[in-house]
């Protein structure tokens, strides 16, 4: 063997691996996956409603880098992984195939563990948040009146979080320029 066919083997060999650290974290596991893939061919009989052009959950993940910041990605996340788990769980008692119910099983364990361990938080309490004021009856005339007296010590308080968001993004900033001028020093 040439040394010019030793060489490519041997860059062909680290592309492999610089792959494999590149994806490897980021792919599903064989295990989940064939999971997965086994629930496919027992829910999905005919996939021409899977084409309609209106997603479940990808339209969120579709720009989810461009338009939220990494703690809003986490929170989006956690929130996906949430109402996965309330689907399967639903699939689950709604199934009377073992089989099937211990795939829905593994898969949930797997997502269990997928949210605890890369995005902890608060979800949940957001959530019931989130209910209560989306539950709030716009068109009673006490909640009016409530949200009119509320209004100055809400905006008060949004008008903290805004200037506070503003500060640590200028602190961030004045912190990057420094370390920049100091790496061309």
């Amino acid at each position: 063997m040439t040394a010019q066919h030793m060489m490519a083997i041997f860059w062909g060999v680290c592309l492999l691996i610089l792959r494999q650290m590149t994806y490897g974290e980021a792919s599903v596991p064989e295990n989940l996956d064939k999971s997965i893939d086994e629930l496919k061919v027992h829910y999905i009989k005919d996939d021409s409603e899977l084409h309609n052009a209106h997603p479940v959950f990808l339209r969120f993940l579709k720009d989810i880098k461009v338009t939220l910041e990494e703690p809003e990605q986490n929170l989006l996340m956690s929130i996906i992984m949430d109402t996965y788990s309330r689907i399967f769980t639903r699939m689950q008692k709604d199934s009377k195939d073992k089989p099937t119910k211990e795939r829905l099983a593994h898969v949930q364990e797997h997502l269990k563990k997928l949210q605890e361990n890369y995005f902890p938080g608060k979800s949940a309490e957001l959530k019931t948040y989130a209910e209560t004021l989306w539950s709030i009856k716009e068109d009673d005339p006490v909640v009016q009146h409530k949200a009119l007296f509320e209004l100055k010590r809400v905006y008060r308080e949004a008008t903290q979080l805004r200037n506070l968001k503003n500060k640590e993004r200028r602190r961030r900033q004045t912190k990057i320029t420094r370390s920049k001028s100091l790496n061309k020093s």
